[in-house]
């Protein structure tokens, strides 16, 4: 029989009878609710780990990842390959050296202008909106950037694509982890965060390529020249991401944070038809997470301090404290090293295959490159070397190859980032050590290594926030991350032109205190502190 016209009584973990002995009601199989002969339905509230589980994983979910992915992708080109533009536009514009210093400096304001207003909007009007609006909007002043008349116009144009941009390597994170089940969160974000090394194999490549290409077309107001086909053509994953996010939902625990418990059911609903199809058995969720707060409307102001302010109280301060600590680290040290590689790419290759051992390691090679005048700025050339592009690939691939391995081991981040650290750690107090050039060049590998753990901590971001405060947490995180590349790039980069041997000092300590606060993270599988 069905009592409720979808489940037999034999498929029932137990029923119930009356004083009689008659049966007068069953719970199904999965013990979520119960049915009455009377077809009346006593349901059960499930939490919304439980609801999301049940949505399952399927095409939606692999098709969110990929979306995701390809949006973290388009940022990190957008921002990163901006030297490359630079480098091959320095011939068309003229540029000076105080001119290619600020150009080369835009990118990393636009994150740290707009990240507290990208976590504000994202808290309070939607995850998928506010990508899709930065995505699209960041595509457009790519576009314009390939048609920029003169260097203030192409800084102004990149100045603001990278404000928008700047939301995917938040929001993303928040959107994808809101909308898998608890069981492959892990994994799937780590996957998505492999995509970033990617990157810079990726427009180096390109960039390659395109600075072989010779013609120019007169447009009157330009001349349409190869540097500005590649600038194109990087502006494509952005308006490909924002395309692609049309397909997909808003996350349903943000709908249910903001009390819009309807359309919250209605995208579990649907994410379940296109996950496996079938029926979806939650007909009411409720949303438990220690420190959330209901969303209110109240003035600017004080929504602003309202999402602000508890991510620097207890119990929340702990959290923050640790977790920017953390991206501090990793970040102001993986940005100098990534920065210098492609300058320092043809310096290893000349040491490596010198037959003289004198004075040689890595610092020697620094130092070298510095006489060579590689470091005084960026060369009138529309042409990037071939060492360069083989170094960079050769890094995107290993580190991406990495990351993906390191997704099966989700379930283990603070082990993950304990040994990425110490590692990292050996390699930098190594490197000053190790008198053979192509050793200190796999020391040089090891250390910039400690950038695997950028997804491990954003990752952490979205365990440890409440739903109210994870896209403001995780935005304020973004600023701190830029705000540590500039200070790597421009502080620990030229420090260790001077004084190589005290700068690997500094960043030895350095990385070995993240090992030390990466030991205060919660025990794996543990979600909060």
């Amino acid at each position: 029989m069905y009592p409720n016209g979808k489940y037999k009584v034999t498929d029932c973990e137990k029923s119930e009878t009356d004083k009689y002995g008659v049966m007068v009601s069953v719970w199904t199989v999965d013990g979520r609710f119960k049915s009455d002969w009377n077809n009346t339905i006593v349901q059960k509230e499930f939490s919304y780990s439980e609801a999301i589980d049940l949505a399952g994983t399927g095409r939606y979910t692999i098709g969110l990842v990929a979306t995701t992915s390809l949006a973290l992708l388009a940022m990190s080109v957008d921002m990163f390959s901006f030297s490359t533009v630079v480098a091959l536009a320095s011939c068309d514009f003229y540029l000076t050296h105080a001119q290619t210093q600020v150009l080369l400096s835009i990118p990393f304001l636009g994150p740290i202008i707009m990240a507290y207003t990208w976590g504000y909007v994202s808290d309070t009007t939607g995850r998928r909106r506010s990508l899709l609006v930065g995505m699209s909007v960041s595509f457009c002043m790519s576009v314009l950037c390939a048609f920029a008349p003169n260097w203030i116009a192409l800084a102004i144009f990149k100045l603001i694509g990278t404000c928008f941009c700047s939301c995917a390597q938040s929001v993303v994170y928040a959107l994808l982890g809101e909308s898998c089940s608890e069981r492959m969160k892990g994994t799937f974000l780590l996957i998505m965060t492999s995509v970033i090394h990617l990157g810079m194999g990726s427009y180096f490549g390109l960039a390659y390529l395109i600075g072989y290409l010779e013609f120019s077309i007169n447009l009157g107001f330009i001349s349409f020249v190869s540097w500005r086909l590649y600038v194109l053509l990087l502006a494509l994953p952005l308006g490909l991401s924002a395309v692609s996010l049309l397909f997909f939902y808003e996350s349903p625990k943000f709908l249910l944070n903001v009390g819009r418990e309807n359309e919250a059911l209605q995208v579990l609903e649907m994410i379940c038809k296109r996950n496996r199809g079938g029926y979806y058995p939650v007909k009411k969720v409720v949303l438990e997470e220690d420190g959330n707060v209901a969303q209110k409307t109240l003035p600017l102001l004080s929504s602003l301090w309202q999402q602000t302010a508890p991510l620097f109280r207890p119990p929340l301060l702990p959290r923050t404290v640790l977790l920017y600590c953390l991206i501090f680290i990793v970040y102001s040290t993986s940005s100098c090293l990534f920065v210098w590689l492609p300058f320092l790419a043809n310096d290893f290759s000349r040491a490596i295959s010198s037959s003289s051992d004198e004075h040689s390691g890595i610092c020697y090679v620094i130092a070298q490159g510095e006489e060579a005048g590689l470091n005084n700025g960026v060369e009138c050339t529309s042409k990037i070397g071939l060492p360069v592009v083989i170094f960079s690939v050769s890094v995107s691939l290993i580190f991406a190859f990495l990351n993906i391995l390191m997704s099966r081991l989700a379930a283990r981040k603070k082990t993950l980032m304990l040994v990425i650290l110490s590692s990292s750690t050996a390699c930098c107090f190594g490197a000053m050590y190790i008198p053979d050039n192509l050793t200190s060049l796999i020391m040089y590998f090891g250390i910039a290594a400690d950038s695997l753990c950028m997804g491990i901590v954003f990752t952490y971001c979205v365990d440890f926030y409440p739903t109210s405060f994870r896209g403001m947490g995780t935005c304020l995180g973004v600023m701190v991350a830029r705000i540590s590349s500039i200070f790597g790039v421009n502080l620990v980069g030229s420090y260790i032109t001077w004084h190589c041997a005290r700068a690997f000092y500094a960043l030895t300590a350095l990385i070995s205190s993240g090992v030390v606060l990466a030991s205060l993270l919660p025990s794996d599988g543990v979600k909060k502190i």
